[in-house]
This record gives structure tokens, sequence and C-alpha cells, in this order.
């Protein structure tokens, strides 16, 4: 990971970026991931993401309890998913009010020297979000970088919604975990610690109601230490888990949410 002060190592530059704040990394933000590694293979370059630090929700906001992958997590799956770079400068009211343009001529022309780029085709940054796909491609081909725009991904079950991390926040706050699942492509994950001999969930992570539910402990590289019954109890988790325990996969086919507890 590059916090934006460190130079970029010459071998990481060049890469192909994904621009986004990839929340969850559900079957959108996969969809994004694709074509840019096919881009990154083909190209023979790095594949690079950006992300906020911390998310620009919480800067402007002040807003706990939204995140569906809380940092541990998510830099877990970014790697996982073939990511080389991530390249995390910290989201602050200086940063906040850079103007879009000198964003991309800063960060994505000096300092990382990008030779492409893939976001949605609703993307915005800068000062009063006012960068686009169009600035990405009026600046890159001066730049010298390409702009690649992925289109919507939506669900191919039920009303064919399109997948977004709100509709996966909102889904997860109604106990809903089975459509979260199909829409993230894997079951709901959330770091968890034990601190003073109490589990606690990261106060940024968004979590269903109270309820009962299946678990699987997961250690930090991912590891399965196998699996438990989870109580939520005025947001707080009630369970005992292994040791090393470091996340928790949240089985939808079995939970009961909002049970007497």
């Amino acid at each position: 990971m590059n916090d934006g002060l460190r130079p970029v190592p010459d071998e990481l530059r060049g890469s192909v970026l994904l621009l986004g704040n990839f929340d969850g990394l559900h079957l959108g933000h996969r969809a994004l991931l694709t074509e840019a590694a096919a881009l990154a293979r083909k190209a023979g370059r790095p594949l690079a993401i950006l992300q906020f630090d911390p998310h620009p929700r919480r800067h402007f906001r002040r807003e706990q309890g939204f995140l569906i992958s809380g940092l541990s997590v998510q830099r877990r799956l970014l790697v996982e998913a073939g990511i080389d770079l991530i390249y995390a400068p910290r989201f602050d009211a200086l940063f906040a009010a850079q103007p879009a343009d000198i964003f991309v001529t800063e960060h994505l022309v000096g300092r990382l020297g990008i030779s492409a780029v893939v976001t949605g085709a609703d993307f915005r940054f800068g000062q009063h979000r006012g960068g686009d796909v169009l600035l990405l491609q009026t600046m890159g081909q001066a730049g010298g970088f390409a702009t690649h725009v992925v289109g919507e991904c939506r669900d191919q079950r039920g009303e064919g919604l399109r997948i977004s991390s709100s509709r996966i926040r909102s889904a997860i706050a109604a106990g809903r975990l089975d459509e979260a699942q199909r829409w993230l492509g894997r079951p709901f994950e959330t770091a968890i610690d034990n601190r003073s001999g109490i589990w606690r969930f990261d106060p940024m992570q968004i979590l269903p109601p109270d309820g009962i539910f299946m678990v699987e402990a997961r250690g930090a590289a991912g590891q399965r230490l196998g699996r438990r019954t989870l109580l939520v109890r005025d947001g707080r988790p009630e369970v005992r888990l292994p040791v090393g325990t470091r996340s928790i996969l949240w089985h939808a086919a079995a939970c009961a949410v909002g049970d007497r507890i």
C-alpha cells in the first residue's frame, strides 16, 4: 500500500488504475476489476486501485457504521483479487479541496504515471465532485493514458436491479443477508477483534439487526478456523471464537434476525 506521501516504486508506475471506492468489492466492482485485469495483462502493466482513506462519506458526514468491508477485510480482498498496488492517499480537507484537474495531474499522471484508468460511468471526483469521465478522457489524451468506462452491473435474478454498495448496505441493515450475499458474490464478511478479552466489531462496519447467526471464523490470511453461533445484542457480538480470528463470514441460510434475545 502507498499512502501518497512516498514515491511509487518504478516497477509499479504505468499501471492500469481502478478508480472508485469499491466498498465490499461486490459483483459490480468485480466487473470493473475483470476489465482492468485483462487490460493490465495484455499490456504487461501492474494493476492498481486508488482508494481514499478515510472514506469520503466519513470525512464529509462524520458517519460511522456504513462500511460493507472494514479496512483490513477490504485490503485482503483486493490483494486476493490480484491488485499489485493500493494507492490510498489520506482524504482530508486539503485533499477534498483539490480541483479535479489538479487531482488528475498530481496523482494519476505525476505520482502514478498511469497508462490507463478503468471506472464506472457515474464516477465523480475532485472539489465539489467537479470531475467526471469526460474530464478523464480529455486529460488522458494530453497526459498519455486511456480511459475505459464499464457499464452498470445488474442482478440477473428478480427485477434486474442495479448492483450497488448502497443497495447492499440497505439489505444488510434490514437483515436480508441472502440478497447481500447474492450481490456481493460471496458471504458478507466483517472484521472482528478481541481487545481485553471482549470481541468487538469495527465501529465503521455496517451490521444486520440484532439476532442469532451462524458464522465462520477466518484468520488474518482468510484461512478457515471453524463455525460458531453468534448472538448480536445491541450491535455487540456475543460469541466464543477461535484464537487468531480476524474476520467472520455470515451465513445467510442460518440466521434468525429479530428473534427475542
